[in-house]
């Protein structure tokens, strides 16, 4: 990890509060996983917090945590607290706290509770590490009131047990199953940020296989068949029928639709590839069974990559017949056919000479 981290532990440190590295970037740590996510937490107010770092970053206050912007990172510094009153799955209120332990107490799974010093010291005040060591996914406190709480943790420990290879334990297990239904209250923009984490590993089936074996699926709102696994947030998501209450910006949709398309033709040709681009071509293709070395060759062999590389111009179409914005267009649509197919060599002269034919 970058010294600038523990520069910030330091800081706080020296202004007389305490600081650690806690969560996500510390577990991934001790499993030996590469990870930048960093979040700290401290003795100190977000106005404590503010005041240290005013003059050398800029700082957002939300909700307890100022968001700290360094160089091209941004760390969030939460302040020691516990949570209150929740309501659709989030706490309405938050009270500050002295208490390293208080805080940790808070938190959702005991592996997320561990921390790192200034000096790279583990603090370990839950013994999370003996589960972390045993790869049991365990709750922190009482079980059925931190999932009461927020239901969101119910998905978040299903996409920890998927990409760790965690076992939940027994209560956990049995609240998941007990109470599958509580998965409907958290919000499709929740459950969609929570699944998109899941989805850009590239072994998630034991993830479908087990909310299918426990009819979880209807109450997260996703169906699966016969699902492959690629890597790839576009590529799950193509494969799922999902609740239209999921919400998808224009472009996610388009290349979900897109890749949907190729699946259902079943087939990838240079046509496909030229027009539908290599990238979502080779999401297709992990799904179709098809090897990406092939798509490659293929893609690497067009002789055009797209409707720019022409060697003839809309202008030089014009001078040469004079004709409408429409018709112009179906020339450009006949040639780019005709150079994909290998019927015209893409050359200028060759270019010009076909347009006068076609006239």
């Amino acid at each position: 990890m970058k010294e600038k981290y523990f520069n910030i532990l330091k800081v706080l440190n020296n202004n007389g509060y305490e600081a650690y590295i806690v969560g996500g970037f510390v577990r991934d740590k001790l499993l030996g996983i590469n990870t930048s996510d960093i979040d700290i937490c401290t003795s100190a107010t977000p106005k404590e917090v503010l005041d240290i770092f005013k003059n050398n970053v800029k700082v957002i206050e939300e909700y307890g945590t100022v968001k700290l912007t360094l160089e091209d990172n941004t760390i969030d510094i939460t302040t020691f607290r516990t949570e209150e009153n929740y309501k659709n799955n989030k706490p309405t209120k938050i009270n500050y706290t002295k208490s390293l332990k208080v805080d940790l107490l808070r938190r959702d799974f005991t592996i997320n509770t561990i921390c790192l010093d200034k000096e790279s010291n583990i603090i370990d005040l839950l013994n999370a590490k003996k589960d972390l060591e045993n790869r049991i996914l365990k709750v922190v406190g009482n079980t059925e009131q931190k999932l009461k709480d927020d239901a969101t943790r119910m998905l978040r420990s299903l996409r920890f047990m998927t990409v760790y290879n965690f076992t939940l334990d027994k209560p956990l297990y049995d609240y998941i199953l007990n109470n599958k239904e509580k998965l409907k209250t958290i919000s499709y923009s929740k459950r969609k940020e929570e699944l998109e984490k899941l989805f850009k590993h590239e072994q998630i089936k034991p993830f479908f296989d087990f909310i299918k074996e426990h009819n979880i699926e209807k109450y997260l709102g996703i169906k699966s068949n016969n699902f492959v696994e690629t890597g790839t947030i576009v590529g799950v998501w193509a494969q799922l029928e999902v609740d239209e209450e999921y919400q998808f910006t224009k472009n996610e949709r388009e290349e979900i639709e897109k890749v949907k398309e190729i699946i259902h033709n079943k087939n990838i040709s240079k046509e496909t590839i030229y027009h539908y681009g290599l990238y979502l071509s080779i999401i297709a293709g992990d799904i179709l069974g098809i090897d990406k070395a092939i798509i490659n060759e293929i893609y690497n062999n067009l002789p055009i990559k797209s409707t720019k590389d022409i060697n003839i111009s809309y202008l030089d179409i014009q001078e040469i017949t004079n004709a409408t914005p429409k018709t112009i267009n179906n020339i450009l649509k006949n040639l780019e056919t005709e150079i994909l197919n290998g019927k015209i060599e893409n050359n200028h002269e060759k270019l010009i000479e076909k347009v006068k034919e076609y006239l």
